[in-house]
């Protein structure tokens, strides 16, 4: 009534009745939006599975509200594309059977996580849960989750792999390689088509690494998979985990824009010419990150020569990648990454991040600052650097002298946004920001993120750079040691936009904290915390009592079926 009356106060020309008002249900409890079009309220609820954050997921909601809703809701096969497996409780067998049932001939993104240290425990742990069809689909909760295991991932493949052909992504993670290998034996098998829709591949094996050997030599064999086809893939990441270099899909993948390979053992890596050919058949590659992988053996032995190949002067030429953008380099000695960067034309690189920390890596510094290489047939540009283009820039390791880094630095004039993290490097990195050789380094940098440097520092170098006329907009600082508030006050009314992302409140203030906070202070706190403690004592008890009064029924209710 009182809405009512609001309305005829704000509005007076408007005539409300219980017919047309919006605030009043139809008498005869007819529901408005299920006058829409079964095709309509299908797009509405395609547009609901958006939001990733609800539990059940929205698809499991809007089934649930009524018979209308749910019916529309099973009869979309959009809603239903996503097969998302954690861990194994009551259902989830029959839960995978209905999202593949529904989902009807449209594409399904599948990620499998088995990655839980006690896998390897649970290869046969699969008593309580053989039987999976008395379940019917209920939502899990009658059995407390448990890690994949052997048993169950089979399970779940003999459900999946016969749709091989509707696979758009597929992610699987282990701890145990024995998960990984009968996987890719299950996708090598000879009836498993090309995988015709599959757009990103990512296997993860987060287990035991030895960069010289495979710890687990049983599981070596090079292995063929989805027949050697999978003609529109985008994303490959193979964390250390092994296929066969040389099958087509590798050597020949055309659409590929983003590339991982990361811990292989060197006894299971490509040769150079499988490496070259992988790098060579994806001209479209935007985005590549190499750690701990690459090509088998040392430099010395990266040719063709010796080799049965009808490329052979191609293979051991120049790679140009011209698309790529971003790329990562993690965990190599000095040698073997300089080496790999020699071998390198990237034209339109904008996004350089460095993880090295074993070695001196002065030689790939000036490699980097050094002229560019070139593909064969192209006048080499003895001005140009791979690092001209550069944008971004991030610096976790580098380990090398300090008169190599403004070589570095000098090569950087159009580097807009630079992170460095200063536990792991010389201090000539950070200090050099606030000099230069007439002029200082870097005039277009923008955005800086650090850590590391005492606050003090970081105004001295800030004042330098705004007084040289090439002032920092953005910056951005981790951890709190050596930096008090005050320094934090002064960064974020000098700068544009600061971030300091640490606790504030820890903190101490420039004259030494807060000892003078005055005579009865702490026995103040000591009064405000007892005061908290017993409210929240009494909330606890509210709570309790509303819990026994109707918890049970309310979880009853709760408790709905998943995908009945």
């Amino acid at each position: 009534m009182e809405v009512k009356n609001k309305v005829k106060r704000e509005y007076p020309q408007a005539t409300i009745t219980l017919k047309n008002s919006p605030f009043s249900p139809p008498r005869d409890g007819a529901c408005l939006i299920n006058q829409l079009p079964p095709e309509v309220l299908s797009r509405i609820f395609q547009s609901g599975i958006r939001e990733k954050s609800l539990e059940p997921e929205f698809q499991v909601l809007v089934s649930h509200v009524c018979k209308h809703w749910r019916t529309v809701a099973h009869s979309t096969p959009a809603l239903w594309t996503t097969i998302n497996i954690g861990s194994m409780e009551r259902g989830v067998l029959e839960r995978v059977r209905c999202l593949v049932e529904r989902s009807k001939g449209l594409p399904v993104s599948i990620r499998i996580d088995c990655a839980s240290p006690d896998d390897e425990d649970s290869e046969d742990d699969d008593d309580d849960d053989d039987d999976d069809s008395e379940n019917d689909g209920d939502t899990p909760g009658g059995s407390d989750p448990k890690p994949i295991s052997l048993n169950d991932l089979n399970a779940l493949l003999d459900i999946l792999v016969p749709h091989v052909q509707r696979w758009r992504t597929f992610e699987l993670g282990v701890f145990s390689y024995a998960l990984m290998f009968p996987t890719l034996l299950k996708l090598s098998a000879p009836s498993v088509p090309a995988a015709i829709r599959l757009e990103c591949l990512k296997l993860y094996h987060h287990g035991e690494f030895d960069p010289t050997t495979l710890p687990f030599p049983e599981y070596s064999a090079p292995l063929t998979l989805f027949g050697g086809e999978v003609p529109r893939l985008q994303t490959l990441a193979l964390w250390c985990v092994h296929v066969d270099w040389n099958q087509n899909w590798l050597a020949g993948a055309t659409q590929l824009v983003d590339l991982t390979l990361a811990y292989h053992a060197d006894d299971v890596r490509p040769s150079w010419a499988a490496f070259a050919r992988v790098l060579r058949g994806c001209p479209a590659l935007k985005n590549l990150t190499l750690t701990a992988s690459g090509p088998a053996g040392a430099p010395g032995v990266w040719h063709a020569d010796g080799m049965d190949v009808e490329d052979k002067d191609v293979l051991n030429g120049v790679i140009e990648l011209p698309e790529l953008t971003d790329l990562v380099l993690s965990f190599y000695v000095a040698d073997y990454i300089t080496a790999i960067m020699r071998k390198l034309a990237l034209p339109s690189l904008k996004g350089l991040s460095l993880d090295l920390k074993d070695g001196d890596f002065s030689d790939f510094v000036l490699q980097l600052s050094g002229p560019a290489p070139t593909p064969s047939g192209v006048k080499p540009d003895t001005h140009s650097s791979v690092l001209d283009g550069l944008e971004n820039l991030e610096i976790l390791g580098l380990p090398c002298n300090n008169s190599v880094v403004n070589d570095l630095y000098a090569k950087l004039s159009n580097l807009q946004s630079l992170q460095l993290y200063m536990d792991d490097l010389d201090s000539i990195f950070f200090s050099s920001l606030g000099t230069g050789k007439g002029k200082i380094w870097l005039p277009a940098l923008a955005k800086l993120t650090i850590s590391g440097v005492s606050g003090s520092d970081m105004r001295e170098m800030i004042t330098a750079r705004r007084e040289a006329g090439y002032p920092l907009k953005i910056v951005s600082m981790e951890g709190s040691e050596n930096v008090d508030k005050s320094d934090v006050e002064w960064l974020r009314e000098n700068v544009e936009e600061f971030d300091f992302l640490g606790d504030t409140d820890s903190l101490d203030d420039e004259d030494g904290g807060d000892d003078d906070e005055g005579e009865g202070g702490e026995g103040q706190d000591e009064d405000e915390e007892s005061e908290d403690e017993g409210e929240d004592g009494e909330r606890e008890e509210h709570l309790e009592e509303e819990d026994g009064d109707g918890g049970a029924e309310e979880q009853d209710e709760d408790d709905m079926h998943y995908l009945e």
